[in-house]
């Protein structure tokens, strides 16, 4: 399961969900950390702070736009 938490105005948030669709991956999940303070908390308890913070079976992948973390994937 491809988890990804992002942010409210967040450039690398929006490139890097571009880049999942580019490269044919889908997000099962997508959080906004803006809209809950849960999922900030969520987000924050993975020990990592730049937005996105993209998650495979609950092991983070990428923070930050990470392209070659991300192609990874395919």
């Amino acid at each position: 399961m491809l988890k990804i938490f992002t942010k409210n105005n967040c450039g690398q948030c929006q490139i890097t969900k571009y880049h999942l669709k580019s490269i044919g991956i889908e997000i099962d999940e997508e959080v906004n950390v803006d809209h809950d303070e849960k999922y900030l908390e969520e987000a924050r308890a993975t020990g990592y702070s730049s937005m996105p913070i993209v998650l495979l079976d609950g092991k983070v992948i990428a923070s930050g736009f990470q392209p070659d973390q991300l192609n990874k994937l395919i």
